[in-house]
């Protein structure tokens, strides 16, 4: 009888360790180690497709690489990178591997500019609310996924995963393209950026040797008239070039100039030109920058005016806090909001509650909330934020005050009210177009959109801002990370420019 126990106990113990088993094989942590890196590196090692290739690793959305994605994402395709990089036998790109990844790197290899192959990962969520990771490989020339290769996943993520996955993302890996440009911030890599692809374009004609001037031609853009010089230093360090204290030893010239794409948006091109009667061959290499609104005022662009959107548009770090501003791109002609306006409520109904209804006896009398409202010129989606003088961006709750972002929907021609703590808007209030890194004024922003996929994605963002539900004060996000948070928001708005419109108040409390 206890030999007949002892026998069933072990039948049931052998059953349970394979869903042990399974049940781990669903955290994701583990399949990326256990599975998916193991697959990746041994496929890149001995699949035929992949002998002698360069590859590239990158996040997927829609089947297409991403420049902007999710903290979660973007941290997955960094293990797959990390893990391939240290395999001795696979070639990465020289964007993401180690000899491009230093601006001050002496050496140069060319080997690693031409990419066959993106090994990309895609993230999603399913419809039960599960979520699913996909790592395929896509030639880039035959355009199709290579057969053999990939691995997939499909579970639930943990608490701080989703929150990750809720956190838009640029992949550096793009920088210097219309959707990651370089700022004013990044000259020393914009500089790297630019004598590389010159350096190698360079290395590849015959034997002719490029001697230029030390001084070499600035650029017409003030703000970037360092930057000519850092690529001459990086040229002669790369032995690209030579450079020469005399006229009379050059043979070409180098020299930057800045053409003006769309607002404050910018495609810098690096020129060398031969002179007098050389016969060598004229390069150029160009990428993507961004300079600041005063810079469009001195090129001829009204800087009062609203400019029309631009792909993307995060106007770098200023001197004066105060004046730190980062430029959203909005709809221009094709506004899908009127103007902001702030009024006193109609009842004490539109104040939605006791959230944010004012509890001090002098002010019992009055109106326990304001009321932001504008004329919705399209069916759209509508969230609403809150700049606090002093105090930073917040999200508005509502009279709900749900933990998750509030949306209002919007109808054509229907006026939008929206409850707001109370406040009396008095001279000095006015429209602007600018999101502040610490505005002078509280600022109010109504952010619409007429795409449910582009909305959800910003709705996710717009979850990492503290939220506001009461009348009173809410820290909010300030300097490095409002910084950070607004140049994400730029680029999730300028992926979906059709889309996506804002406007805002700056309100001049007289109470």
């Amino acid at each position: 009888m206890i030999n007949r126990f002892l026998l069933v106990l072990v039948v049931l113990i052998a059953q349970a360790i394979p869903t042990t088993a399974e049940s781990r094989e669903k955290d994701l942590d583990r399949w990326v180690d256990r599975d998916l890196i193991p697959h990746v590196r041994q496929q890149l090692l001995v699949h035929p497709r992949f002998k002698g290739e360069t590859v590239m690793f990158v996040v997927l959305k829609d089947n297409a690489p991403t420049p902007v994605s999710n903290a979660l994402a973007i941290s997955l395709r960094d293990r797959l990178l990390d893990a391939a990089v240290n395999t001795p036998g696979v070639s990465v790109g020289w964007r993401q591997g180690r000899a491009g990844a230093s601006p001050t790197a002496q050496a140069i290899d060319c080997t690693r500019d031409e990419v066959h192959y993106y090994i990309g990962i895609e993230l999603a969520q399913e419809l039960d609310s599960s979520y699913t990771v996909a790592v395929r490989a896509l030639d880039l020339e035959d355009r199709n996924w290579v057969t053999g290769f990939g691995r997939s996943w499909r579970g639930q993520l943990g608490t701080i995963q989703r929150q990750a996955m809720r956190q838009a993302r640029i992949d550096t890996t793009f920088r210097g393209s219309r959707d990651v440009p370089f700022s004013l911030a990044e000259t020393d890599l914009l500089a790297a950026h630019l004598a590389h692809d010159l350096s190698c374009a360079l290395l590849r004609q015959s034997n002719d040797e490029y001697i230029v001037a030390t001084t070499t031609s600035a650029s017409v853009n003030d703000e970037l008239a360092g930057t000519v010089e850092l690529v001459s230093n990086n040229l002669a360090n790369h032995e690209a070039i030579e450079l020469a204290a005399k006229d009379s030893a050059v043979n070409a010239r180098l020299h930057g100039k800045a053409h003006r794409i769309d607002g404050p948006l910018f495609q810098y091109w690096l020129t060398v030109t031969p002179t007098g009667d050389s016969e060598l061959s004229a390069l150029s290499s160009s990428a993507y920058v961004l300079l600041p609104d005063h810079a469009l005022a001195r090129n001829g662009v009204d800087e009062n005016r609203r400019p029309p959107a631009p792909a993307v548009a995060i106007v770098p770090r200023q001197p004066t806090a105060a004046k730190m501003a980062v430029s959203i791109p909005s709809a221009g002609k094709d506004a899908l909001l009127g103007p902001l306006k702030v009024s006193a409520p109609s009842s004490l109904s539109e104040c939605g509650g006791r959230s944010i209804v004012r509890r001090t006896s002098y002010l019992q009398s009055r109106s326990g909330c304001s009321v932001l409202h504008a004329n919705p010129k399209s069916d759209a989606i509508v969230f609403f934020l809150q700049h606090q003088a002093n105090h930073g961006l917040v999200r508005l709750g509502g009279a709900e005050c749900r933990e998750r972002t509030v949306a209002s929907i919007a109808s054509t021609g229907t006026p939008m009210r929206f409850p707001i703590p109370r406040t009396t808007a008095g001279d000095g209030s006015a429209e602007t177009y600018e999101w502040l890194v610490a505005p002078e004024l509280d600022t109010y922003y109504a952010i619409a959109l007429t795409d449910a996929r582009a909305a959800r994605n910003i709705a996710n963002h717009i979850d990492r801002l503290p939220m506001r539900c009461s009348d009173a004060m809410r820290p909010g996000l300030v300097d490095a990370e409002l910084q950070e948070w607004l140049d994400e928001f730029a680029l999730l708005a300028a992926s979906s420019p059709r889309h996506f419109d804002w406007r805002a108040l700056q309100v001049k409390d007289v109470l």
